[in-house]
């Protein structure tokens, strides 16, 4: 994409079923830019997920050209939806795309009781990028579960992430359990992840989990 369409023009948003479909590849390629290798799911299973169903890929439309792309998944007998991706074009960026797209996302979910849950890169002083991040997130009325490390295992190679995870907009309760909580961890690192209760990363992520997690 050399040249972008009118950046007046409305972006317009649309589920994608299929790995076929002609807006898919475009949207894996700002995936591919966007995130670093190590917090990529390789795009073969991203693409069978699209097409079982198991992913929801959403992406936003200028006229034809794909500036925007966006994975969310819903956890299985949960009231949270995974946001495991959002990324804009880099030709489209600061311009309003995604919040635009969340708050949409944000209606929809309130109206089925249900919430975003976010994974989100600690801020770093040295990476100016988690810090304008956290700031987005935290604008949409994020609450960030104080006090509970995440470590996201490294998914194409490379070294594990620290996170931190949050719930958009808020919640319907203040706090958390800690049982919730250490069952939501083993949900995302097998359920999302595929990887064993016995991972090492999720041990250490369950050990320092409080009986009341405060959403902050």
């Amino acid at each position: 994409m050399n040249e972008m369409t009118d950046t007046a023009a409305p972006v317009m948003f649309q589920r994608i079923d299929s790995s076929q479909h002609q807006a898919t590849a475009a949207a894996l390629a700002i995936y591919e830019e966007a995130f670093p290798l190590s917090e990529q799911i390789p795009r073969s299973l991203v693409e069978e997920r699209i097409d079982s169903g198991v992913y929801e890929l959403w992406v936003g439309q200028r006229g034809e050209e794909v500036v925007f792309m966006a994975i969310l998944y819903t956890l299985r007998d949960s009231d949270l939806v995974l946001l495991g991706y959002i990324a804009t074009h880099q030709e489209a960026r600061n311009q309003g795309i995604g919040s635009r797209f969340l708050e949409q996302v944000l209606t929809a979910l309130q109206e089925r009781d249900r919430y975003l849950l976010l994974e989100v890169e600690l801020p770093n002083e040295a990476d100016p990028m988690t810090q304008r991040r956290y700031g987005f997130y935290q604008r949409l009325g994020a609450l960030f579960l104080q006090d509970v490390r995440y470590i996201l295992p490294p998914l194409s190679g490379g070294e594990p992430t620290e996170m931190c995870l949050a719930i958009a907009p808020g919640y319907k309760t203040p706090t958390l359990a800690g049982d919730r909580v250490r069952q939501l961890l083993c949900q995302l690192f097998q359920e999302v992840y595929e990887r064993p209760l016995s991972d090492p990363l999720l041990q250490t992520c369950l050990q320092d989990v409080p009986e009341t997690v405060y959403l902050v």
